[in-house]
Formats: structure tokens, sequence, C-alpha cells
């Protein structure tokens, strides 16, 4: 048996400031939590009088000694939180948060005093490897103002006083003429890479990267994708042959051309020293058919850009779109200095990398940001906060919530933090020994419902489980029973094999000595959420009470004693001995489908999987549950046995007690087709794809509807109505599959009808012979389309 964890379910927080809350250092030790300490009066004086002292030292001194301070003192401690670098990073499909460990403290100048010392260093100061640091933090800060332009001509006064032909002038070149394309000003970004690129660099690859990148960027907002595309495919390659020669050079002990050598590290040390650029993770998504994984930053960018361009194309998209709005609170004050990310759907999965983003930009003095030249195609906002910018607010943003960007849009996409709300009881770590639990919590305003989880903490992790949704009321008690019947089972860091399954994940709620804690999110009528408990909670106004609670109700018996030490073949032989003492022990019962439901994952043991139905059987018996009941039912969807299947899954539905959820209603969607019910199939496939953003059902859909005689025109609508997101897994494009197969039936078109007749037909009785057929060799768009819908289960 197979037991699937629903996404919405069960979540593994790998990040602790989402699963828990963040606390001020005193009020409680939480491991790896960061630490602010708040603005105070006696904070703000102190500020204020290093400001004058560090005011008094620069205007007193001159000449190059003046400039040695204004790099010291101001352009170092700007580097160490360079431009983009955040606290905390939130987006729809991932968060997260980091704190700069860096000794060297902050300047205590206000931003007009940045503005004016960081001018006059790049307008005056020497032409080192800090001019470069200096005019990023000078144009960010005139950014921030909302006067872009007045950086802009910084940079080009800058420009005019530094060699044409040196790796320094080319860099600032290459960063106005993005900030030209951010802008949207075409005609300007020309002009200035024509500039860059002009005769006389050699051995910068990195900058040759860069520039093939910013210039596929105008070719396509000018209207030519193909020659964007064309450029993108010279640039990767020249780069990989570069660097595959100097690999070879290395590998023979030749260092090539000196001062080939010496321009490319003089390019290099200056790069590297300003600091301004992220590390690079040890793994990108795979991005291009040259290379697997990139090999710096530039090129990054440029493997994004050729997806970006074939996704376009694959579209029939080839004209740029804009996408602006504003970043405030709740109460319409505006989020200055907060960094905006429109991330591609290919780079969502993993961390922001601030400064090299494709799309990025800070928020002016009103909260405003904008992008120009946006290639079309579907992304999600990132936003990046400082701790104290998010203290006590929390953005409501959904795990699927997708921009789809078309050709000329002009999208305007305004984003508003929340307070979060607060919680009444159990808090404080509270302990406590009935029989339920009373949950209560500040009513929100317009919330239509609230849903509940809760969450059990582990040695480095913690498991989060939704208990209750569409609660109607801001109270609610639960019973401790139905609190024990949650869990499921994740691997710890220790011990290999199945044993290494965290004991935290197998007890749960039902572990007496363990420390748990709960959340609430609130929805509106149209199911968006509008605030949430969780969140970033730093200094004594914003804590409120703290979401922690022990359930005390039982004691462990001596084999949960054994899992708590991790000794789980012992524990496994321990509740099978207290099960066949007492039938009706249901926690010995669980917890004995539990341990062997994790060995038969890990050891791939069909006969221990099949010895495990009977037990869940008994199990649902002595204590149904609406997980339980689902679990079996997924059993028997698998084994094709369509009546037990829809016994438990009516059972399930009863015992639910709300509208299923999306997974839900997709595997029952595709059950029904199995079974000859297109009609009601399509009408409950069209329910999930409607509840569920990433639309991962969208595959068996598509074959419902082809297997009911539906014409491919109008499956190719559906396909683009409900376009599936898999970010990191592999986002299969539906259209363009469609869009394949009509134009291979185009040739012979009643013996294309007939083959997918019969296809879809081996496909709805989950005969084995449509795998063998798609496994033979020979490649179609029908046997394409065919190989990604049995993906699909």
């Amino acid at each position: 048996m197979k037991i699937r964890i629903k996404v919405k379910q069960l979540v593994l927080f790998v990040l602790l400031p989402l699963a828990l809350l963040i606390l001020i250092p005193g009020v409680l030790q939480q491991a790896a939590a960061p630490s602010f300490q708040p603005a105070t009066s006696a904070t703000a004086d102190t500020g204020a009088k290093a400001r004058q002292e560090l005011l008094n030292t620069l205007n007193s001194s001159t000449g190059s000694k003046r400039m040695t301070l204004i790099r010291t003192r101001i352009i170092e401690p700007g580097n160490a939180r360079p431009p983009y670098q955040y606290n905390v990073y939130i987006g729809s499909s991932s968060s997260q948060w980091s704190q700069n460990n860096n000794e060297e403290p902050p300047s205590p100048l206000l931003p007009a005093d940045k503005l004016r010392f960081l001018r006059e260093y790049v307008l005056e100061g020497p032409i080192d490897r800090y001019l470069l640091t200096a005019a990023k933090q000078l144009v960010y800060e005139y950014d921030v103002l909302g006067t872009g332009s007045d950086g802009d001509k910084v940079l080009t006064e800058a420009i005019a006083r530094i060699s044409s032909k040196s790796s320094l002038a080319r860099e600032l070149l290459l960063l106005q003429a993005q900030r030209a394309l951010s802008a949207g000003n075409w005609a300007a970004a020309k002009v200035l890479l024509v500039q860059a690129d002009s005769p006389g660099h050699y051995g910068e690859e990195e900058l040759d990267v860069r520039s093939a990148w910013l210039n596929a960027w105008l070719l396509f907002a000018e209207g030519d994708s193909s020659g964007a595309l064309k450029l993108v495919n010279n640039g990767l390659e020249n780069y990989q042959e570069v660097r595959d020669r100097k690999y070879q050079e290395m590998n023979d002990g030749s260092g090539g051309d000196s001062q080939d050598s010496q321009d490319s590290n003089d390019s290099k040390d200056l790069q590297g020293s300003t600091g301004d650029s992220a590390s690079a993770p040890e793994s990108f998504t795979a991005a291009s058919q040259f290379l697997e994984e990139p090999h710096s930053e530039s090129e990054r960018q440029l493997l994004l850009m050729r997806n970006a361009l074939l996704s376009a194309a694959d579209s029939g998209n080839s004209a740029p779109a804009t996408v602006s709005g504003t970043l405030t609170y709740s109460d319409g004050t505006p989020v200055s200095r907060a960094g905006i990310f429109l991330r591609p759907e290919s780079e969502v999965s993993h961390s922001v990398l601030y400064g090299s983003e494709p799309y990025e930009i800070v928020t002016d003095a009103h909260g405003r940001f904008s992008f120009s030249g946006v290639i079309p195609g579907y992304y999600q906002i990132f936003l990046g906060l400082s701790f104290e910018q998010i203290d006590g607010w929390t953005w409501p943003v959904q795990t699927d919530d997708w921009i789809e960007i078309k050709p000329n849009d002009r999208l305007t996409n305004n984003i508003i933090l929340q307070p979060l709300l607060e919680l009444k009881s159990p808090v404080n770590s509270q302990i406590l020994t009935g029989d339920s639990v009373e949950f209560e919590w500040e009513t929100v305003r317009n919330a239509a419902s609230y849903s509940l989880s809760g969450t059990v903490s582990a040695e480095g992790s913690s498991f989060s489980y939704v208990i209750r949704q569409h609660i109607t009321g801001n109270k609610i008690s639960i019973p401790v029973t139905e609190l024990y019947s949650s869990g499921g089972f994740s691997t710890s860091s220790s011990g290999e094999g199945w044993e290494s399954v965290e004991p935290s994940s197998l007890l749960g709620f039902a572990d007496p000595s363990g420390r748990f804690s709960w959340s609430i999110e609130a929805y509106d009528e149209s199911g968006r959420v509008i605030t949430r408990s969780n969140g970033y909670r730093l200094n004594e106004d914003t804590v409120g009470n703290l979401p922690f609670f022990h359930l005390q109700s039982r004691s462990l018996t001596a084999a949960d004693q054994l899992v708590k030490a991790q000794k789980l073949e012992q524990a496994l032989e321990a509740y099978r001995h207290d099960y066949a003492g007492d039938p009706q022990d249901d926690h010995a019962l669980k917890m004995l489908v539990h341990l062997m439901t994790a060995k038969a994952s890990y050891t791939k043991d069909e006969s221990l999987e099949a010895a495990t139905i009977p037990l869940l059987v008994k199990l649902v018996e002595l204590c149904p549950t609406a997980d339980y009941v689902f679990n079996l039912a997924h059993y028997y969807y698998e084994q094709s046995d369509w009546k037990s299947y829809n016994h438990y899954y009516s059972w399930f539905l009863e015992l639910r007690e709300q509208k299923p959820h999306s997974y839900d209603l997709g595997i029952n969607a595709t059950a029904l087709m199995y079974q000859g019910e297109l009609d009601e199939a399509r009408r409950q496939f069209v329910a999930s794809l409607e509840e569920d953003g990433s639309h991962r059902f969208i595959g068996s859909y598509l074959a419902a509807e082809l297997a009911a005689g539906q014409p491919l025109d109008d499956v190719l609508k559906l396909a683009q109505r409900y376009p599936q997101h898999s970010p990191g897994s592999g986002t299969v494009n539906w259209a363009k599959l469609i869009t394949q197969m009509k134009a291979e039936r185009t040739g012979q078109p009643e013996l294309f009808d007939r083959q997918l007749k019969q296809m879809l037909e081996l496909y709805t009785a989950r005969s084995g012979k449509l795998r063998e057929w798609t496994g033979e060799s020979g490649d179609s768009a029908l046997k394409t389309f065919m190989k990604a819908v049995l993906e699909v289960d």
C-alpha cells in the first residue's frame, strides 16, 4: 500500500520561522531564531551621535584620506548588506530567511548622507575596484527615492572618466543598459550595449555572457524573438567553448595567452572583491540543452532567458509586457526599500539569488515597483523584507498564486501585508489533560472560514498537519482522539534504512512529552487567505500569546518508548504483542499500521504492504477517521477494485463532513473515468482543477475529454485554460502536446482518430498494453501525449 500524503494535509517544515514563531531573545530560547533589537529612544540617541561624529570626520577630511574614509566607513559597511539582500524572502512556493552575521557594523548615516558621499566617490574617487560597488549602492539609493534617472546620469558621468577599453567601464555600461531595459527605454539600452561591445575587450567571457543576455532581452523587446533565441544559443555555445578550452589548458599545464589571462583575472578580481554577487548554490534547475547547470551567475541568467524565450515561442508569444504595483501595509503605509522579485516558473522552487535574479527591483518611498520588457509566461512574485518590515505582519500569499503574463500586458499587482491574527487558547505552554482541546482565536473581519493546523516539534525540524478546515466560527473543540490519529512518517538525519524514520512523526500528538503548537488561517468567501497567525514576531509589542501547548491525556506505553528510542523493529514487535493481547487497542493498531507502512515503503516489501491492509480495515472499524478511510480507498484505487474503492470513498465523504479537497476530487474523477462514467468524471475533474492552481490532474482530464469524443480544438482550449504548474518536477506543456497532435492528424486524420480511440480505450481500461505500446521504438505526437498521461497516475 502506498500511503499518499496530500499536499495540504501534511507539510514538513524545514524553515523554522514558517513552522512556528520567531520569538524575541529572552522570551523563549529557540534554536536558530534571528535576533533583532527594536529601536528605542536610547538607541536612537546613540545612532544620532554616531552619525554626527562620522559626518564631522568626513567633512573635516580632504583628498585621498577623504576617499579612504568614504570607502571604509560607507562603501565597505554597505557591502556587508548589498542591494537586494534581505533577512526574509517570501513567495508563493517557498520562503527563506537569513540573519546577517557579518561583524561589520552598519553605517549610522542617513540615506541622504550616503547618497552625497557615494556620488562623490563615483565621480571624484579613485578608479579602483570599489567604484563599481559604490555605483551599485548609489543607483539603489536613487531608486528608493524614485529618482532612478538621476542615478543613470551619475553613471554616465562616471563612465566618461574611465578608459573605454577597461573592464570597469564595460561593467558600468552593462549595468546602465540593464537599468534602461528594466525601465522600458529600448533606445537608450541599444546605444549603451553598442558601447559596451566595442572592440578591445578580450578574455571577458563573464561579461560576454552578460552582454548576450541583455542584447537578447533587447531583441525580444523590439519584436525579434527568433533573433534573441539565436543570440542566447550562440552565447551559451561560446561560453562553453571558452570554458572547455581553459579547462584543457589547465590540464595541459598551459596558461594560455598572458594578456587574455591577465584581463580575465582583473575582471574576476574586480567582480569578486566587491561582494555584490551571491554565492551560487550547488545546483540549479536544469535549464539548457548545452549545460546541465550554470557555472556563473551570468550564465544562469542566459539559461533562464533561453527557457523563457523557448516557452514564449511554444505559446506564440513574441511581445514584452509590463508588471507594476505597490507594496503597502493594510493601513495604507507604503513599504519602502523592499525587494520585489518576479520569478519564472523554473526558478520558484529554489532560493532567491539576490543581485542576479532576472527581474528584481526595490520599492521606492511610495512602495511602488515596475518591471518592463517582461517575457510572457507564468511567474510568481517574491518579496525581500527586513525583520523590521515583516515583524508582526504577513503576506497572505497562497501556494498556487501564479501570474499569467501575456504579450503587451500592462498588469497591476498591488501587494498588501496584513497584521498577524492573535491566538487565545491553548497558549503559553499550557498543559492539557482532558478528552478534548478547546481552540480559540480572535475573529478576523470579513473571514468566512478558518483552517486549523497543528505542529509537532522534532529535533531540527517540525511536522504540521491540517486538523480541521472550513471552520465557520472563531473556536472549535477537537477530541484528543482525533489529534492522536494525525500523523505519517518522515526520515530523520540519524540512522539508516527504514529505522531512520523520525519518531516524532510517528507518534505525533500521542506523545505526552512532546511540545506542540497550532496556527490559524482566515479565508474570505472566495477561499482567499486574509491573514494567518504564523509569522515573524520579534519584539514585545508583536509577540502576543505563544501558540505552544502540551497534551498529556495519555501515558507512553512500552512500545511507544521503543519508538522514541528509535528502536523501530523492537517497537513493531511490541505493538504486535499489544494488539494481539487487546484487539480493541486502537493506539497499538494505529502504530502498527504506521510502522508497517513505513517499513514497506523503505524496503519495497510487497508482502508486508499487503499484510498492512487487513490491519487498516480493522483500524477504520475501531477508529473510522477520514484519513484512514481515504488511505483504504486509495489502495483499492491502485488495485482497480472499484467496488471496494467506491465503498470506502463514499464512507470517506461521510466522515469528512466538508467538501472534498481538490486532490480527493481528482482521484475520484480518475476512478470514475476508469469505470466508464465519463460525464461525472469530467465534472469532477473541472471541480478539482478550479480549486487546484497547480492543475495536477489536467492530463487525465484531457484524456477523459478525448475519450468522450471531444475534438482536438476544444481540448486545446482546455489545456490552455488549465496549464500545469509543477516547479522542480518537470512541468508538462499540455497545450503544446495537443497542438502537435493536431499537426500530426492533418496527414492521415482517419488513421489518427482510429489509433487515438484505441489508445484511449486501453488507457481507461488501465491496460498494460498501453505502456508496452509507448515503450516501443518510434516517436509520434500521440505516443508522447499518452506517455505524459500515464505519468499523471
